[in-house]
């Protein structure tokens, strides 16, 4: 495992929010739901929206730019943008992080 700091205090991530940020170079986005902590990749696999920006509903997160819906416990596609029955489909899962806080900072395991 290798677990890299966020900058991000465990405080800072409110529930159903998503909070940005970048772990060297890799764009991740920080979801609390309930008690858990989620880590995803940043950016949509469809075309790049910034999930930073989407919007969370029900374990779920659907990407501001076509509104492909990934389940955020396993990064499955949900709703594919063009309406095509996942797991067919145009649009990718995205990659999950393990989580962790240590001394009050979120850390993931890229």
């Amino acid at each position: 495992m290798s677990w890299r700091r966020t900058g991000v205090r465990e405080a800072e991530v409110v529930e159903n929010a998503p909070k940005g940020t970048t772990v060297g170079d890799a764009p991740v986005v920080l979801v609390r739901l309930g008690a858990e902590l989620r880590a995803i990749q940043g950016a949509c696999p469809h075309i790049g929206g910034d999930l930073a920006d989407g919007t969370v509903e029900l374990g779920k997160i659907v990407c501001p730019l076509h509104g492909a819906t990934f389940d955020l416990a396993s990064g499955a596609v949900r709703a594919d943008p063009f309406g095509v029955v996942p797991p067919e489909g145009a649009v990718g899962p995205l990659t999950t992080y393990p989580v962790r806080v240590a001394d009050g900072e979120v850390e993931v395991d890229l």
